[in-house]
């Protein structure tokens, strides 16, 4: 017995930390969040059809979609991000940043900051996914619709984008109340967006490897002077908010990168 005490609590000491590491991980993290508000849709009436996790098929491969509410007032297409901290960004930017408290030291505290892709331009690839998916039934209201973890303090700039906590999602969707869909066209394209959404072994991970791909893709454009978008030559500007790098093909070409 005293003997397998200890072992037993080395055990149980192990399997926390592993478990720990595993929802840790960005992955894991997002997948937590996109089941907080999978949970808060769920409060929404009966008029309102969710679907969750949905991945469509696009020119270039695949997207993958939180959330897709359909209703007699709009489909909303929800992306999710579990983000802690401030995060700062305008709606026009290429990428946004994350900025949490770090260590404390004796002369205050440290900050780790982190970018992250533009989650509104994110959000508008999956609305054009959609409307694909749609356009031989019809062409119908999409409102995308950008929400954050409560824990996000939101210090952005966009006027014509919705970008909210969780907390304020249910009541931001009931916003909208002119009837623009009829009951008959709410089923149709529940139908048809389920309908189109890949469910094959192995999909998501073929996703996700695909991203990675276009991420490297992009970096590697990039340290090379070469915009990721239309292939100019990007040269280094200055604006209000510090020096940036802009594609030379402006305003054909609006892609920019922060240095």
């Amino acid at each position: 017995m005293d003997v397998v005490a200890p072992i037993l609590a080395i055990c149980i000491i192990g399997l926390s930390v592993v478990l720990k590491i595993w929802l840790s991980s960005p992955q894991n993290i997002g997948k937590l969040g996109e089941k907080r508000v999978a949970s808060k849709l769920d409060w929404l009436p009966k008029e309102y059809i969710t679907l969750n996790d949905i991945l469509l098929p696009t020119n270039y491969g695949t997207t993958q979609i939180d959330h897709i509410v359909v209703s007699p007032y709009g489909i909303f297409v929800i992306e999710t991000k579990n983000y802690k901290g401030w995060i700062f960004g305008h709606e026009n930017s290429e990428e946004w940043k994350q900025s949490l408290l770090g260590k404390k030291r004796f002369w205050g505290w440290t900050s780790e900051q982190h970018k992250l892709r533009n989650p509104i331009r994110q959000n508008a690839a999956h609305v054009r996914a959609v409307k694909a998916i749609l356009k031989e039934i019809g062409d119908f209201a999409i409102i995308p619709i950008v929400v954050f973890s409560n824990s996000a303090e939101l210090k952005i700039t966009t006027p014509n984008h919705i970008v909210i906590n969780w907390c304020d999602l249910r009541s931001a969707i009931k916003l909208y109340k002119y009837r623009c869909i009829s009951e008959e066209d709410v089923q149709r394209i529940a139908s048809k967006i389920s309908s189109a959404n890949i469910i094959t072994e192995g999909s998501r991970e073929t996703h996700a490897n695909n991203i990675q791909t276009v991420l490297y893709k992009k970096n590697i454009a990039i340290a090379n002077g070469i915009c990721p978008k239309c292939g100019s030559k990007l040269v280094e500007r200055h604006g209000k908010y510090g020096g940036f790098l802009g594609c030379s093909n402006y305003p054909q070409c609006k892609f920019t990168q922060k240095l």
